[in-house]
């Protein structure tokens, strides 16, 4: 992780990751069951929209899984 980037800031490597690999929001909504609404709040680490538990830590991992990036790191 660069030194510039807190830990905390998932947010900006799931967005890279999804734009590098040129996939639309839609697209990951489609595949994963989740809303384009809450796949923006995570692109913007603005967790107040996702669903508690273990519910959000899954919505992070599906994210992380379809633009190829490790879902535990």
């Amino acid at each position: 992780m660069s030194a510039d980037r807190t830990p905390g800031d998932f947010g900006s490597r799931l967005r890279e990751a999804r734009e590098r690999r040129g996939i639309t929001l839609r697209q990951i909504a489609s595949a994963t069951k989740i809303s384009v609404g809450v796949l923006e709040a995570l692109e913007r680490n603005d967790i107040s929209r996702l669903p508690g538990g273990i519910f959000g830590r899954a919505f992070v991992r599906s994210y992380a899984v379809e633009v190829g990036l490790d879902p535990e790191t």
